[in-house]
């Protein structure tokens, strides 16, 4: 659930402790978010996150640190240009909008004195944010649309910055019990509150009101909330798995926090990150995908040049036959009846010609075809194991991606596949991911023994290497599965089942009835020469 107008209002009442202070970092994280880092008089330091992602679109206090990607994005330069340096002359909301607008003082490079304003807009899927000149021009802004794309304003530099449509609904600080009633027509607040008044959204319009009110309470009530938050009575609340409201909501459970930003941060923590992985994964997976398509349809032509052996050897017949035929007529013909002579007793046999050529041509085309046919299936019979292998390794990888947990893990699979070329780098500045953060899965059995497992080739390499020796590698037998470690010398036959139990669930048929799972000793574990990432022998 993105920011709606009253939980807006709620938060920048509490953002006023950034009024007079002065900007010194710049971040963007991803293309949704961006840090301002801002030195106050009050408190110090704090960082100010501004997201506009479409379900999680919020501005709030934050106290984690976010990584810089290894190349700036231009709007983020921009930013650092304008912004670092600048004093926060106001925060306010653009009525009840889902829109702060934050006012700047700051100096150009000729050290004159300019005015500028950071337009956010939290608007689900049409959020931007906007840098404005003082005549309330866009110098830049996060996302571009112009008028072909379907967009009821132009966001694009240089063009004047238009406020977006109004809605004819009442103020909820300004409106009567009369215009409530009026509106209300007696049908309950989750069906017309929030059509009626701004900055409401289903969610406050559902817990604004007891169910069990009477009809006669409703307007009261929903007067009573309104006058609470105009006098800035306000209690962050998390509905857990549902969203933020900035009062106490009267139809369910609900967790409360000292302030907005924690309370936002509470919720939204985990859906960033959430958010973050699944784009992450869903880019790679279209990667394997395509990969896997590309060798299916590969191996697909190398098994049917295989399975074609009579036919090539067809060619070769058809040849040998013409070869002493040929003299039995020159003439033009679409075919031409032989005996085979390799059939007891001979038998006659038709055979295709090219009536543009002689029998004899006819021959050394059949005899042409056949060995460029017979070449064919011989390096199709090479590259059949090849492809096999390589298949192999892409259902792994698939493993491997639905596996990992955290983007550190992603980024290790990813920094294979640009490796191995299945991705094209397109930022040549941009480090490989670092190897050591990630760590594998960590069972602990009864009596105390440790037993790993790899969710990720680097992992699963990184297990075998740095193992003990007479520890035990489990690996699901002949297909993409993670390797297992049990890290004991002198393992129960207990502990041998539970661990060939974890590798059997750790692969890609954990769903079979019967899983047959490979042991040994890690001493007896080798990667061949050359072998693709987590293939070993």
């Amino acid at each position: 659930m993105a920011t709606d107008g009253l939980s807006l209002f709620a938060t920048i009442r509490e953002l006023q402790m950034l009024v007079n202070g002065k900007i010194d970092k710049v971040q963007q994280p991803n293309k949704d978010i961006l840090i301002l880092h801002i030195h106050t008089v009050s408190s110090g330091r704090v960082k100010l996150m501004i997201c506009i992602h479409a379900e999680n679109g919020r501005i709030q206090l934050v106290s984690r640190s976010f990584e810089n990607p290894e190349s700036a994005p231009s709007f983020c330069m921009l930013l650092r240009k304008h912004l670092i340096g600048c004093r926060i002359a106001s925060i306010e909301q653009a009525g009840m909008n889902r829109i702060a607008v934050i006012s700047l003082n700051g100096k150009n490079e000729f050290f004159d004195s300019v005015q500028m304003q950071l337009v956010i807009e939290l608007m689900g899927r049409h959020g931007n944010v906007f840098l404005l000149d003082a005549e309330r021009k866009i110098i830049d802004c996060l996302r571009h649309f112009g008028i072909s794309e379907q967009s009821l304003r132009i966001c694009l530099p240089n063009a004047s910055y238009a406020d977006p449509p109004e809605q004819e609904k009442l103020m909820p600080f300004t409106a009567t019990a009369d215009q409530l009633n009026a509106v209300a027509r007696d049908r309950m607040p989750k069906q017309w509150l929030c059509n009626a008044v701004h900055g409401i959204s289903r969610l406050c319009s559902e817990q604004i009101v007891s169910d069990d009110a009477e009809p006669s309470e409703i307007v009261p009530s929903v007067m009573q909330v309104f006058s609470e938050l105009s006098e800035g009575k306000i209690v962050p609340s998390v509905i857990r798995g549902v969203g933020v409201l900035p009062f106490v909501p009267k139809n369910a459970a609900y967790v409360s926090y000292p302030s907005m930003s924690d309370a936002q941060d509470a919720f939204y923590r985990e859906r960033d990150e959430n958010a973050i992985l699944t784009k992450l994964r869903t880019s790679l997976r279209s990667v394997i995908d395509h990969a896997r398509k590309r060798v299916e349809k590969r191996l697909s032509e190398c098994t049917q040049m295989i399975e074609d052996e009579a036919r090539i050897e067809r060619d070769r017949l058809f040849g040998e036959l013409l070869t002493v035929a040929q003299s039995a007529s020159s003439a033009s013909r679409s075919s031409i009846v032989v005996q085979n002579y390799y059939e007891t007793p001979p038998a006659p046999l038709e055979i295709p010609l090219d009536p543009k050529f002689s029998v004899s041509e006819n021959a050394r085309r059949y005899f042409k075809q056949y060995q460029k046919n017979k070449a064919a299936r011989v390096h199709a019979l090479e590259q059949s194991a090849a492809l096999n292998e390589e298949l192999l390794y892409l259902k792994g990888q698939s493993l491997n991606i639905a596996s990992c947990t955290t983007t550190t893990e992603l980024n290790d699979v990813r920094s294979e596949l640009v490796r191995l070329h299945y991705i094209r780098e397109t930022d040549p500045d941009r480090k490989k991911a670092q190897s050591g953060k990630s760590k594998p899965i960590r069972y602990r059995t009864d009596s105390g023994s440790d037993i790993f497992v790899g969710k990720n080739n680097l992992q699963n390499e990184m297990l075998v290497r740095s193992s003990d020796p007479d520890a035990v590698w489990f690996h699901a037998k002949n297909v993409p599965a993670s390797h297992v470690i049990l890290n004991t010398k002198a393992p129960t036959r207990e502990e041998l089942l539970l661990a060939a139990t974890i590798a059997a669930y750790h692969s890609e048929v954990s769903s079979s009835e019967n899983v047959p799972v490979d042991y040994t000793q890690v001493r007896y574990v080798k990667k061949p020469s050359g072998a693709a990432p987590g293939k070993v022998i």
